[in-house]
């Protein structure tokens, strides 16, 4: 783990404060803008073309956030698939255009769902069937362009099974991700482990983590150290994996992402 590296989820329009930061310290960077479906059927090519403008000198680790509203990589529905594989590979598009080599996507796997598949292996095989159905041509398309997928937690209560599920699509280019406070609101509201197991169970195939804080109620994406995330355990379990994933602190308040950047390296 680098923590020299840490870095942020930014908007292109949000970049330009950050500049000198993120290239000066080869810190790896987020771009979020093309999760909106609006802009994957619009003019991204004029968002990627600023952000290569504004990014020209950086020379980080650089991912973007996939389209993920609506998108269930599980759904049942062979038709519905093709519109969730057809926006992914729409992100893909876009991170092959920009030279990016990282994706995020979300988990399909929720509480209810969870206990289902628990229940049932029929309904486990099932499940990660339809999963493989929907991200087997994409990875394939990912190894292609060099961007690896990882599949982020959202309402996952058990990272086993998260994992579980990226281990079933046997690709180097899907790998798995963290995010701290979504793990957070499961242990409270579900449950589930605490983030630190989430990252001791994810191991070398933690690829990505996004660092974010809460009370456990709702998602906040407060800055590091204003919620009840015990960073200090989460920064040890990563140091323990022996994986260098890439950092992201995705917090709403931007202005301060410098701030908690620091906050996050005395916590180490």
């Amino acid at each position: 783990m680098n923590l020299n590296t840490l870095g942020v989820a930014l908007m292109t329009d949000e970049l330009e404060p950050h500049l000198d930061w993120l290239i000066s310290g080869k810190r790896d960077l987020e771009i979020q803008d093309f999760y909106q479906h609006e802009l994957l059927d619009g003019d991204w090519q004029s968002v990627v073309a600023k952000a290569k403008t504004l990014l020209k000198d950086y020379p980080g680790r650089m991912g973007i956030h996939g389209p993920f509203w609506g998108l269930n990589l599980a759904n049942p529905d062979p038709k519905v698939r093709e519109v969730v594989k057809h926006r992914l590979e729409q992100g893909l598009n876009v991170a092959e255009a920009l030279g990016a080599t990282l994706m995020v996507i979300h988990s399909p796997i929720d509480p209810w769902l969870h206990r289902h598949i628990v229940n049932s292996k029929k309904e486990k095989n099932y499940t990660l069937n339809l999963v493989a159905e929907t991200l087997g041509e994409l990875c394939k398309k990912a190894s292609t362009i060099g961007c690896t997928l990882v599949m982020e937690n959202i309402m996952d209560i058990d990272p086993r099974l998260q994992l579980d599920t990226i281990k079933s699509i046997h690709s180097d280019f899907l790998k798995m991700s963290i995010d701290v406070g979504h793990a957070y609101c499961m242990h409270q509201l579900h449950g589930a482990p605490p983030p630190d197991q989430f990252i001791a169970e994810a191991g070398v195939y933690l690829a990505h983590v996004h660092l974010q804080d809460t009370d456990g109620y709702l998602d906040r994406h407060w800055l590091p150290g204003e919620g009840q995330v015990n960073f200090k355990a989460i920064l040890e379990e990563i140091k323990k994996t022996g994986a260098e994933p890439r950092l992201i602190i995705e917090v709403k308040d931007k202005v301060r992402c410098q701030e908690a950047a620091a906050w996050l390296e005395q916590v180490s």
